[in-house]
């Protein structure tokens, strides 16, 4: 028995090897665990570690990827209550340029989607490839609940990203499948709430802070918003309208250079966080790295952390690279095949 272990999720019990994957074994015992692709990236299998050990898939805040984890011993992990993923169609409406590397995407719903401030979708324009991003609230004026806000960063040569405006235009069918994610809104909090944000991990912070808000007016709010360039501080009119209310600090970033304004500080977001408690909640989104640095000044006061980090998606590779890669390996003789069979189930032709 001493290669077998325990397994407690949330009401269910089941039993594992050492050594499994924490996913897999939920799923074989008929345990529905929510998940999608199984890499270690859009995060939707991610569960809190109550109790136990795991090998791999630690996010670093007292959470980890159930698809990346493997059992090593007796665990018991949970996750909350959250509104239950679905999928619908819609259609982009608006495409606008917030910044030279920031398009906003607005979508029609044919009806409102119920997800927390802070969770993410799994959006698929027709004849492209699925990617997450995240709902916000707009920056200026009142939401809808039948139009959907995402602000997507584009990226050189990215397969979704650098066709907004070309191949995707207004009209364009979306498949739409969420809501994904843990690093939502918790009401409730009595404590000060803090928010680090880079790049286009601001969406799912303004989210946050104008949930926060609602729920509390006079809620203690500091809000650390970064950005590559001033040209790229895009959400300054959401950040205007968030200073109105009393008990908010704002603390925006650029990482070059600048005598514009002295209201813009340089630096990492982490240079610029405030002293810690236990009473605090931080939540995060935007680069791995900043999200890492974030949970662990946040873990070492005590202090509750949510992170949302934005892990690149992996770039299928093409079917002429793959061929190319075999007339190589098939230089390598008959083991070298064996080893290229095994490798090539893997790829997306």
């Amino acid at each position: 028995m001493g290669n077998i272990c325990k397994v407690s999720f949330n009401d269910a019990t089941f039993l594992a090897n050492v050594g499994d994957l924490l996913l897999d074994s939920a799923l074989m015992n008929g345990v529905d665990m929510p998940h999608d692709c199984r890499a270690g990236i859009c995060g939707a299998c991610r569960v809190g570690l109550v109790e136990g050990r795991v090998w791999g898939g630690d996010v670093g805040d007292g959470t980890l990827y159930a698809c990346q984890a493997r059992v090593v011993s007796d665990i018991r992990i949970a996750t909350e209550s959250v509104p239950d993923p679905v999928s619908m169609s819609a259609q982009v409406t608006q495409l606008t340029s917030l910044a030279p590397d920031v398009v906003g995407v607005r979508l029609k719903l044919p009806k409102p989607l119920d997800y927390f401030p802070g969770q993410y979708c799994k959006v698929q324009f027709r004849g492209f490839p699925a990617r997450c991003y995240s709902p916000t609230f707009p920056l200026e004026g009142a939401a809808d609940d039948h139009l959907l806000q995402l602000h997507i960063r584009t990226i050189p040569n990215g397969l979704v990203s650098s066709a907004l405006g070309k191949r995707i235009k207004p009209g364009h069918r979306v498949k739409l499948t969420g809501p994904l994610g843990t690093a939502f809104l918790r009401p409730g909090h009595p404590g000060r709430t803090v928010l680090v944000a880079s790049g286009t991990g601001f969406a799912p912070m303004w989210s946050v802070a104008v949930g926060a808000i609602f729920e509390r007016p006079r809620r203690e709010t500091v809000f650390i918003v970064s950005a590559r360039n001033l040209r790229s501080l895009y959400m300054h009119r959401a950040l205007c309208r968030l200073a109105l209310f009393p008990n908010v600090t704002i603390i925006p970033l650029v990482s070059e250079s600048q005598t514009i304004s002295s209201a813009i500080r340089g630096g990492r977001p982490t240079d610029h966080m405030p002293e810690l408690s236990s009473d605090d909640v931080v939540y995060t989104a935007g680069a791995p790295a900043m999200t890492k640095a974030v949970a662990r000044l946040a873990k070492a006061a005590g202090a509750a952390c949510y992170m949302d980090p934005f892990e690149s998606a992996p770039r299928p590779a093409t079917q002429a690279g793959v061929v190319s890669r075999m007339a190589d390996w098939l230089k390598g003789g008959p083991v070298q095949v064996q080893k290229l069979a095994a490798i090539s189930e893997g790829e997306h032709l």
